[in-house]
């Protein structure tokens, strides 16, 4: 189990190599299948837009901001390979046009899904960052959705101890950043799901954020939107509370 199952989304039209439509299923069912997969427990949004399978037992903690900011996240237990120990897997609801204040204090507003992809690469990472693959499209919840992985060396917070190196030439420590990003457009806004990983700790919680991808189902059109109409993610059969 030290390696995570290979990604498994179902493209609807990938940029680097053709998948069948139905692979991403049938990869989805047999790492669920396997003696060694992960445990999963279905999951219903606090505002009820949303469904998916997270990991069993990780920590779920949820903010919001009215109606035009949400977020879930999961935490899973302490990992060193992860920055501050804790891998995480979130869930972010943005309206669009609508500003969203950080924890700096600062203000983050995007037009659109696209903006936030240009606003992430730009603001976020910077222009040494590069992207791990080229993005691809990918079905989220019967819709077209974009995924992509970034690659980033962030300077270490003095004091931290996890997910840190130290570069050998320079002697300054850094997170080795290894970031998940699959952005899901909206009629009113847009979903974003993050894995923020490390390089070396990337591969360990692959498979449940291929999972929570995999099976992530729109209710509504965001916290406070109207019914979504019936997509191709996670039936309704699979509904239910964490557990």
């Amino acid at each position: 189990m030290e390696n995570a199952a290979p990604p498994c989304y179902t493209h609807s039209r990938p940029m680097s190599r053709k998948t069948p439509a139905f692979l991403g299923a049938v990869l989805l069912l047999a790492s669920m299948l396997a003696g060694c997969a992960p445990k999963y427990a279905a999951y219903t949004s606090a505002n009820g837009d949303f469904r998916c399978l997270a990991p069993w037992r990780w920590k779920v903690i949820t903010d919001h901001e009215g109606t035009h900011y949400a977020d879930t996240t999961f935490i899973g237990p302490f990992d060193p390979n992860f920055y501050l120990g804790a891998p995480s897997l979130s869930v972010r609801w943005y309206r669009d046009y609508a500003s969203h204040r950080l924890a700096d204090g600062s203000l983050e507003m995007y037009s659109g899904p696209d903006d936030y992809i240009r606003q992430t690469l730009r603001n976020v990472y910077g222009p040494k960052s590069q992207l791990a693959q080229p993005m691809d499209e990918v079905l989220v919840s019967g819709l077209r959705a974009t995924h992509f992985v970034v690659l980033s060396a962030a300077p270490a917070p003095a004091g931290a101890r996890w997910g840190v190196l130290t570069d050998p030439h320079t002697g300054k420590r850094f997170i080795p950043q290894k970031h998940a990003y699959v952005v899901v457009p909206v009629p009113d806004g847009f979903y974003v799901l993050i894995y923020p990983a490390t390089d070396p700790g990337y591969a360990k919680h692959l498979a449940q954020f291929n999972t929570l991808v995999n099976t992530f189902f729109l209710v509504k059109d965001g916290p406070a939107g109207q019914t979504m109409a019936s997509g191709s993610g996670f039936s309704d059969a699979h509904a239910g509370s964490a557990q």
